[in-house]
C-alpha cells in the first residue's frame, strides 16, 4: 500500500525487491544504499523498465576498519600473532582493496584471489583459491553472493575447501553469510582447521544458527559496514542516482559529522599493537557488538533481536575523524601504522 503513489523506492539490504512488491505500483526507480544487491531482482527491474542503482564502495572503509578492530581484539585478548603473518583476501573489489591497504598496518602480508577480476585483466598478482588457502594464515571474504556461473560464491567455503586447510587458520566473513557453509565451519572448528572465527554475516539471516554463532570468537549482526560515514556515502550515491534518473537538480554534498570525542591519548607503557588496539577501540568497540548479539542466542526471538540490533545501531565514526596524541618519539612504527589506518597523529 505504501508504494501505490510512489515514483521511487529507496531501501537498504533487508528489503526484498521483486515483482511481488512492485507489480501494480508506479515505481520507476529503485535505489539500494548498499554494496550488495542479492536482495534485488534486477532482471525484473530491467524487464519492467525500472531504473536501478546501488552504492558500490560506499562502506568499504568501514568494513576494513571492522577487519582491523577484529584482528587487534584477537591479538590483545586471544593471543593471536599478527606480525609477519599472511592474509588471503578473497574478492578484490572495493572492500578487498581497502582490506589490502590496512592489512600491512597490522604487520600482515597480503595475497589476493579474485578469478573474475583476474580474467577481466585487473592489475595485481592473483592466486587460485587452492594456492591462497595453502599460503595464508588468515582468510577474509569480500565477494558478492552469486549462485550460478563458473565462479559462483554460494557455499564457496564448504567442507571440501576447509579440508584443504593444512593447519588452524583464522577465518572472517563480512560479505554474505551463504558464502560459507555453516555446518562446514563447525566441522572445521571441531577438527582444528580453524583457530579463530569472526562472523558478521550468517546463512539464513536473520534466522541464524545459535550454535554456529556461539562457536565464533567474535560475532555481530551484519553491521561491519555500518559506520555513519558509510551510511551517508551510500545515501549520497543513491540520492545522486535518483536525481539523475528523474533529471532533477543535484543538491550540495552530504556533510559528514564530527565524532564527539575526537582526540585519543596514547596509553603509557604499552607495545605497538596494544596501543593501536586502544586507539581503535576508542573509535569502535567491536566487543560491544559481539555482546549485544551473543546475549540473545538462546532467545526464541533471536531473529527479531538480530533485526532490531541492525535497525537501532548506534552511531559509529571512522578512524579518519580521530587524532592520536602522546605517542613516544621512539614509537615510529605506531605513528606510521596509525596514519596508515587513517588516524591523524599529532
Amino acid at each position: 500500500a505504501d508504494l501505490k503513489q510512489a515514483d521511487a523506492l529507496l531501501i537498504r539490504s533487508i528489503t526484498k525487491v521483486n515483482a511481488g512488491l512492485l507489480d501494480g505500483t508506479p515505481v520507476r526507480f529503485v535505489g539500494t544504499a548498499t554494496i550488495g544487491v542479492d536482495h534485488v531482482d534486477q532482471e525484473h527491474l530491467r524487464n519492467a523498465g525500472i531504473g536501478f542503482a546501488a552504492a558500490p564502495g560506499c562502506n568499504a572503509r568501514s568494513v576494513a576498519e571492522y577487519f582491523t578492530a577484529a584482528l587487534l581484539h584477537l591479538r590483545v585478548h586471544r593471543g593471536l600473532s599478527l606480525e609477519g603473518k599472511t592474509v588471503g583476501i578473497i574478492g578484490y573489489g572495493n572492500v578487498g582493496k581497502q582490506i589490502a591497504r590496512v592489512a600491512p598496518q597490522l604487520g600482515l602480508k597480503v595475497l589476493l584471489c579474485d578469478p573474475p577480476l583476474q580474467q577481466a585483466g585487473e592489475s595485481g598478482t592473483f592466486l587460485s583459491m587452492k594456492d591462497l588457502i595453502a599460503q595464508s594464515d588468515i582468510l577474509t571474504t569480500h565477494v558478492p553472493l552469486t549462485k550460478t556461473g563458473a565462479h559462483a560464491t554460494l557455499k564457496m567455503l564448504n567442507r571440501e575447501a576447509l579440508e584443504r586447510f593444512a593447519g588452524p587458520k583464522v577465518f572472517m566473513n563480512t560479505s554474505r553469510g551463504e558464502v560459507a557453509d555453516g555446518d562446514a565451519l563447525l566441522w572445521a572448528l571441531a577438527n582444528n582447521k580453524l583457530s579463530h572465527l569472526v562472523l558478521d554475516v550468517f546463512p539464513g539471516e536473520p534466522h541464524i544458527d545459535p550454535k554456529l554463532a556461539d562457536s565464533a570468537d567474535l560475532i555481530s549482526p551484519h553491521i561491519a559496514g555500518y559506520s555513519i560515514q558509510g551510511k551517508l556515502n551510500g545515501t549520497a550515491q543513491i540520492l545522486d542516482a535518483f536525481l539523475d534518473h528523474f533529471k532533477l537538480e543535484k543538491k550540495s554534498a552530504v556533510k559528514m559529522p564530527v565524532p564527539p570525542q575526537p582526540v585519543i591519548a596514547w596509553p603509557r607503557g604499552v607495545d605497538c599493537e596494544t596501543g593501536m588496539h586502544h586507539c581503535v577501540k576508542h573509535c569502535y568497540d567491536i566487543l560491544h557488538d559481539d555482546i549485544g548479539l551473543r546475549r540473545s542466542l538462546n532467545d526464541p526471538e533471536l531473529a527479531k533481536h538480530f533485526d532490531h540490533l541492525r535497525k537501532t545501531y548506534p552511531v559509529r565514526h571512522q578512524f579518519a575523524g580521530f587524532s592520536v596524541t602522546g605517542i613516544p618519539r621512539e614509537e615510529n612504527m605506531a605513528r606510521h601504522r596509525l596514519r596508515g589506518l587513517g588516524f591523524t597523529v599529532e
